[in-house]
């Protein structure tokens, strides 16, 4: 189980829709998106997937693992992380903070009632100001027997 209760919250199957917001790569519009949250060593293992509405090819697919204060995010556009980014608690959200040459992302995950809510924010380069990538809401999926 993971290590901290705060994790415990964040475990499970989550499904819901996501708005996305535009960049310099792509338009904005909606997704639909699903993550899977087990305990890991020492905090969580995450996979997540996000198919964009109305877009052909393959969905968004990545794994993210947090350790302790680490955080490592792995994901189908190919880049591997250089250094771990790091994993806080800001209140009631986990908040992932990564930096590459590529630019910074910042998401919190944050349980509220039966919802799981996400805030993507990403700066380019990585000392700008953030700014609104992905917002989603997600609804806790039933345990499967």
């Amino acid at each position: 189980m993971a290590p901290d209760p705060r994790l415990r919250a964040l475990l499970g199957d989550w499904t819901g829709t996501e708005e996305l917001f535009p960049t310099a790569w792509t338009d904005a519009g909606s997704a639909r998106g699903a993550l899977s949250i087990e305990p890991g060593p020492d905090g969580i293992l995450i996979d997540y997937v996000e198919a964009r509405d109305g877009a052909e090819g393959a969905p968004l697919v990545a794994h993210a693992v947090i350790a302790g204060e680490g955080f490592w995010w792995f994901d189908t556009y190919g880049f591997t992380p250089a250094a771990p980014g790091t994993a806080v608690w800001e209140d009631d959200a986990l908040v992932l903070d990564r930096r590459s040459d590529r630019g910074r992302t910042v998401t919190r995950l944050r349980v509220q009632g039966d919802r799981l809510l996400l805030e993507l924010d990403t700066a380019v380069p990585a000392d700008a100001e953030p700014a609104p990538l992905v917002r989603g809401t997600y609804a806790r999926q039933a345990e499967q027997s």
